[in-house]
């Protein structure tokens, strides 16, 4: 949607990597493409039931590991985290950028919103972030959720 990777968080299942839409600690709702059935999804404890914004709903130890994408890039010549995509309303395509320099005069003059206490923000088109990297890191499911389901694993 936007052009360029943001922060995100997946959950492998079945050797499909599928992304995090919310969840808690016992379950996670993923972003599906493709078939909704029990036969894909076994485990599932809800579908969507809305055909253009597809998910299921998995139990947390039905997962096989968990991965955290941190986007990195500089925005005006200053560090940035590419934070999420806006999806809606008159921003939609743009990104949300968090400053992570240490400096509130380079914030300012950078262009962010914000104060010292709270942070410094900026809603900007994609192609204005240059210099960007992605770090993938992969995280096993803690043995707490998988000793709560189904005993198999």
């Amino acid at each position: 949607m936007t052009g360029i990777p943001t922060n995100a968080t997946f959950y492998e299942y079945r050797g499909e990597r599928l992304l995090r839409r919310s969840g808690g600690g016992d379950y996670q709702r993923v972003a599906v493409d493709g078939e909704l059935t029990l036969a894909r999804f076994p485990e599932a404890l809800e579908f969507s039931a809305d055909a253009d914004d597809p998910w299921v709903m998995l139990p947390t130890w039905a997962f096989d590991a968990w991965y955290q994408q941190r986007v990195r890039g500089r925005w005006h010549g200053v560090p940035v985290e590419v934070v999420s995509p806006v999806k809606r309303g008159l921003g939609r395509g743009l990104v949300n950028l968090d400053y992570i320099g240490v400096r509130p005069d380079e914030a300012l003059a950078a262009g962010f919103r914000g104060d010292q206490y709270f942070g410094w923000s900026a809603t900007v088109p994609p192609a204005e972030v240059e210099d960007i990297t992605v770090e993938l890191t992969r995280l096993e499911i803690s043995e707490r959720y998988r000793r709560n389901g189904s005993g198999e694993r």
